[in-house]
């Protein structure tokens, strides 16, 4: 299998304010391999959003160990983290974060508008991962004329047009009812099986943790069990062929 994509090794985060210090994460250690679907769990609080926000490099841990691709982040500087969050990542938020008054299209391409890429490819990519969340026949419709499924579908599109390392979804089917919502979940597990991609998951429900291959539970910043999914839910062939 490799080495782990994400390796953390006693992790700890606390934050202050006027002198208080308020400790959140309390020394986790775990892997995450290339290609894995995990799924980080936890109550309100427990600190899962947290530990997102720093393997996403959107925060920074206080002591411990955080390895991305064997490199050891807390080395890095600021520009380092901004083009390591530019390429290596991508993020699916409950609240989409879509432009409202632009296309599908313009939507999907904003990740490679500051990018290497030349804009003859651009197009190009963004059809292409368009056409993987079934969303052609929408490429040139507005964002805000979208079902919250579909504009879900085209932050998906988004998070994956670069073709990071790792994807984090929090809480991608929040927003959303619960037929939209297994949808999404099915979309990701195809494009994790197809892509290969690892794609980290936050998230308090149940049933959608189970579309992951393992969950990491958090509790009052502590991990209380890691472990492979028993019952894992599996996209059904419907959605998996109409997708193709």
């Amino acid at each position: 299998m490799g080495s782990p994509v994400i390796r953390v090794v006693d992790l700890k985060k606390q934050y202050e304010n006027d002198g208080v210090i308020t400790p959140v994460l309390h020394g986790l250690t775990f892997d995450v391999n290339p290609g894995e679907f995990v799924a980080i769990m936890g109550p309100s609080g427990s600190g899962k959003s947290t530990l997102m926000h720093i393997l996403g490099f959107l925060d920074t841990l206080t002591s411990g160990k955080y390895e991305f691709n064997g490199k050891d982040v807390s080395t890095l500087d600021e520009d380092q983290l901004a083009d390591m969050r530019g390429s290596e990542v991508g993020f699916i938020f409950q609240a989409f974060n879509l432009l409202s008054r632009t296309t599908v299209m313009e939507n999907v391409m904003l990740p490679l508008l500051y990018s290497n890429i030349p804009v003859s490819k651009r197009k190009e990519m963004a059809r292409k991962t368009i056409a993987a969340v079934g969303l052609e026949h929408q490429i040139n419709n507005l964002s805000n004329r979208l079902s919250g499924g579909e504009r879900q579908r085209v932050a998906i599109a988004r998070a994956f047009v670069r073709d990071p390392s790792v994807i984090f979804a929090d809480e991608p089917t929040g927003n959303l009812d619960s037929r939209s919502g297994t949808q999404v979940m099915e979309i990701l597990q195809k494009l994790n099986r197809e892509s290969k991609r690892t794609i980290i998951l936050v998230t308090h429900e149940t049933y959608t943790s189970e579309h992951a291959q393992r969950i990491l539970r958090i509790k009052d910043g502590l991990i209380q069990s890691n472990e492979p999914v028993e019952n894992r839910r599996f996209a059904h062939e419907s959605v998996a062929e109409q997708l193709k």
